[in-house]
């Protein structure tokens, strides 16, 4: 597993994550001073984001794994991010997928897909009934 996104696994197949970017940082506040540069005052941590960049061949190993993420996207639920050396990344919201699709069969689906994921940190994690949702989706992904 390259990445776990709630219950979306990212690996090989069927959807492949080849490149990641982790962004994070402090905020400052700036305050004028008369005659000198203005000072910057430490007021804590940045927002963290993360963007996946990945490969789907719909053709070979169908949509469901994208349909799942689309799913959590519109849910607004922070999904837990796990890195696959088992790093947890926190709780993530996905603020925006990206699709685009290449060598169109005639239905107007790319045989190869590349997608962007975006996710911003969420302050706080989802809901009991969301965990409740995510806990059965890997059970029934295992084969339970």
């Amino acid at each position: 597993m390259l990445f776990q996104i709630g219950a979306i696994g990212f690996s090989v197949m069927p959807i492949n994550a080849h490149e990641a970017d982790l962004l994070m940082g402090s905020d400052y506040a700036e305050h004028p001073v008369m005659g000198a540069q203005k000072p910057s005052e430490f007021v804590g941590q940045a927002d963290t984001h993360l963007l996946l960049h990945g490969r789907l061949l719909p053709h070979q190993f169908g949509l469901g794994a994208w349909a799942g993420l689309q799913a959590m996207a519109v849910s607004g639920t922070p999904q837990m991010a796990i890195r696959g050396d088992g790093t947890v990344l926190g709780w993530m919201l996905i603020e925006r997928l990206h699709e685009r699709h290449t060598y169109l069969d005639v239905t107007g689906v790319g045989r190869w897909i590349e997608f962007d994921v975006e996710m911003k940190q969420s302050p706080v994690g989802a809901s009991a009934d969301a965990m409740i949702s995510l806990l059965g989706s890997l059970v029934s992904g295992l084969g339970g």
